[in-house]
């Protein structure tokens, strides 16, 4: 007798599991073909106007906050400006005075620029001005920076300081130097977050220029800000960026008025005298620098010395002519920057060129603080013979003891 078998049941539940594992398998291989052709439709979109219009409304909302920005800066300048604090320096604390000015400058690469406050006679002496910074941080408080520069030449002493912007990138230069050129130092000062920050430099001629220095009570020039298109050169950001240097670090302004780091000097202005004007070589405060072949071009401020005894307390050395007769007063030219320049020596063949810090020039045709360019061939002068008084080259016939 046979027995009749089971049927088979384990063998019909596999097949069914590998038939429903496989219904799953291609499921999701469907499931993620449909993803990918929906992202790459929306990638593709991403070309579209739509696309186009969200970038175009970003751009738009960094503008905005770049003028929300520059107007705050407006209203904090303008306060600062009616009711500035003291300036605190190494010499001593400095107050307000009457005669105050200030000017513009980018010392970082944005678009609002930081005020350069010039308080006028400095602790350290009435022939130096005091110069304090201030800005603004990103939420558009004050910041009154915790450095400070000095701008001016003493009479005695041969102390010369001077601050001048930068040309080309943000900052602007510090120069000072002790007893007649010596110990020299030069810095560039660029503002890293809410501190200034100062560094050894070598700039060269035409890698700075002269502040136009505004009075404190025209505020016109502050008022411009408000637009806060005016950015850093190299920024490549807002309608002042023009790789010319055009915007606020520009010669001049938006609507042809004066411009408020321009690199050409006002008219009557002077790093610490605004009585002078020119020489009549005509004046340009673009440094001293050695011009075209064959020629010399060489800028500085003018001292003018009623004695021979007042020039010799000036370069700190005796006569070395004693008894010769004196014949003041005389002028000096003391240069921005020691400048090469050729002349010809007496005796030899050709002309000869030194480097110079100061050079003679006529008070018949300066006055006293005044700032002067002056420019002369090689073959036009001679190189001093004799450590005469004032010591350096004679130029434009001036007088020598």
């Amino acid at each position: 007798m046979t027995t009749p078998m089971p049927p088979n049941s384990t063998g019909d539940k596999t097949r069914k599991q590998l038939i429903t594992i496989l219904v799953l398998l291609v499921l999701i291989i469907l499931a993620m073909v449909v993803f990918l052709f929906v992202k790459m439709s929306s990638d593709r979109g991403g070309d579209s106007p739509a696309a186009e219009g969200s970038v175009s409304s970003s751009s738009e909302n960094g503008d905005a906050q770049v003028q929300v920005q520059a107007e705050k800066a407006v209203v904090v300048y303008k306060q600062v400006l009616a009711n500035p604090a003291p300036l605190q320096t190494f010499v001593g604390e400095v107050s307000p005075g009457g005669a105050m000015k200030y000017a513009l400058v980018h010392l970082d690469d944005g678009c609002v620029p930081e005020l350069v406050l010039n308080y006028g006679t400095s602790a350290m002496s009435a022939e130096i001005d005091a110069i304090g910074v201030y800005g603004v941080d990103e939420n558009g408080q004050e910041i009154q920076f915790q450095n400070s520069y000095h701008n001016g030449v003493t009479s005695t002493g041969g102390v010369r300081r001077a601050l001048q912007r930068a040309t080309g990138q943000p900052g602007m230069f510090s120069f000072s130097a002790e007893r007649m050129g010596r110990d020299q130092e030069d810095l560039l000062v660029t503002r890293q977050g809410n501190e200034l920050v100062e560094t050894p430099a070598n700039p060269g001629a035409g890698e700075f220029e002269q502040f136009n220095w505004i009075p404190a009570d025209n505020l016109d020039i502050v008022e411009a800000i408000a637009a806060g298109n005016d950015c850093a050169p190299g920024s490549g950001s807002g309608a002042g960026a023009g790789a010319d240097g055009s915007g606020a670090d520009g010669a001049n302004g938006a609507n042809g008025g004066p411009n408020p780091t321009a690199g050409q000097q006002a008219e009557g202005s002077g790093s610490n005298s605004d009585s002078g004007s020119g020489s009549q070589s005509g004046a340009s405060d673009t440094g001293s620098s050695s011009s075209t072949s064959g020629t010399n071009s060489i800028t500085g401020t003018v001292k003018v010395f009623q004695t021979k005894a007042d020039v010799l307390a000036y370069e700190q050395r005796q006569d070395p002519n004693p008894g010769s007769p004196d014949g003041g007063p005389y002028a000096i030219l003391i240069l921005d920057q020691p400048t090469e320049v050729t002349a010809q020596l007496s005796g030899q063949n050709g002309p000869e060129t030194r480097t110079i810090e100061q050079a003679i020039v006529n008070p018949a045709l300066h006055s006293d603080g005044e700032r002067a360019t002056i420019t002369f061939s090689d073959d036009e002068y001679d190189w001093p013979s004799d450590p005469g008084v004032p010591f350096g080259i004679r130029l434009e016939d001036a007088p020598r003891g």
